[in-house]
């Protein structure tokens, strides 16, 4: 006989299914199906965390339950490409439909208006200028040793996989395979202006990164990052809440409250997440923040291992790395749920946000 908790997974598994096949194939849109996507393989996704009571089972009742689980998935995945295949054609079918009217019209006048992200940078800048911050760049195109290396991510190292590097076929350049990337973080700038700037000084950098993503409505393969690279002597943690609180009640307003917990970042010793209260619900708990923060920045002390590789002394400085994506505080700002309109260039949606 089958335990009541095999029964009650195998009745929910084929009640995830027969209400989502339903949904799936009552979709019209391809937002509808992305939605219906991260509503069930989510980081938190109804079918995600299926599997998390598998260890309670007994082995002869996992030989029952898994099959099930894999039907179930499969079949939920493929009728979601299926019906984004026939939303497609749908909508090529009416494109294919429309007639073509050529006849001159008044064209409608505008006026310029700054892109909502460039908006949020240019309020950073200004923030941290007021601080002595100066602006350093580096390439968006680079080597292994400056992106990773030099940040004490050597390679095999585990927190590469951190990382959804994008690589350059290189040989045609003489250059080793492995060697050469798309940039995905700002971090690259943290060594360099470390052998170009004399200490003590404070840099930021804000620029573009990019990783290999399943595009959707939290994460793009092309985005922005800002960072600040802070070198002085008699630096502590406590000047890296003074810079976390100083910039997210700047932009945020001056009651958030900003808390620090203990986070991994292999270039920062202590490493933290910078959390603020959620702008939604106060620190209630809702559906945007789960228990009532939003996780809205990385940072940490710099290790002596990346100082030294700067050709600084860690006896003598202590530095701090701080950064954050600027489009996902825009999105909490400007309150958007999908960060792909920001490089949709669709101009009418972009105009709306205020």
């Amino acid at each position: 006989m089958q335990s009541f908790l095999l029964t009650e997974m195998e009745n929910k598994l084929n009640e995830l299914k027969a209400d989502h096949l339903q949904q799936i194939k009552r979709a019209q849109t391809l937002q509808e199906l992305d939605d219906i996507f991260l509503k069930l393989f989510g980081k938190n996704g109804q079918i995600t965390l299926v599997p998390k009571d598998f260890p309670s089972l007994p082995k002869e009742e996992l030989k029952t339950i898994a099959p099930l689980f894999n039907q179930v998935k499969n079949n939920l995945e493929q009728a979601i490409k299926e019906q984004r295949s026939a939303v497609r054609e749908k909508s090529y079918q009416k494109l294919n439909e429309e007639a073509l009217d050529i006849q001159p019209v008044a064209l409608q006048q505008r006026s310029g208006f700054i892109h909502p992200v460039i908006k949020i940078e240019n309020e950073i800048i200004e923030l941290f200028e007021k601080l002595g911050f100066f602006r350093f760049e580096a390439p968006q195109i680079d080597s292994d040793q400056y992106n990773f290396e030099l940040l004490n991510i050597p390679a095999g190292h585990p927190a590469r996989d951190l990382w959804d590097t994008l690589y350059i076929d290189s040989q045609k350049y003489g250059i080793n395979p492995g060697q050469l990337l798309l940039r995905t973080h700002t971090s690259n700038a943290q060594v360099r202006v470390m052998e170009k700037v004399k200490p003590p000084f404070r840099a930021m950098i804000i620029d573009r990164c990019f990783r290999y993503e399943n595009i959707d409505p939290r994460h793009e393969h092309t985005l922005e990052q800002f960072e600040v690279v802070l070198v002085e002597k008699g630096l502590s943690m406590a000047n890296l809440q003074y810079l976390s609180e100083y910039f997210l009640k700047n932009i945020f307003g001056q009651d958030i409250k900003v808390r620090m917990r203990p986070k991994y970042y292999p270039f920062v010793e202590p490493g933290v997440g910078v959390d603020g209260e959620c702008i939604f619900c106060y620190g209630k708990g809702c559906k945007i923040c789960g228990e009532g923060w939003l996780e809205l920045a990385g940072a940490g002390m710099i290790h002596p291992k990346v100082l030294k590789n700067g050709g600084i002394n860690p006896q003598e400085f202590s530095g701090i790395a701080w950064g954050f994506g600027p489009e996902r505080m825009a999105m909490l700002k400007y309150g958007l749920a999908d960060i792909r309109i920001f490089n949709s260039g669709n101009l009418t949606e972009l105009e709306k946000i205020k």
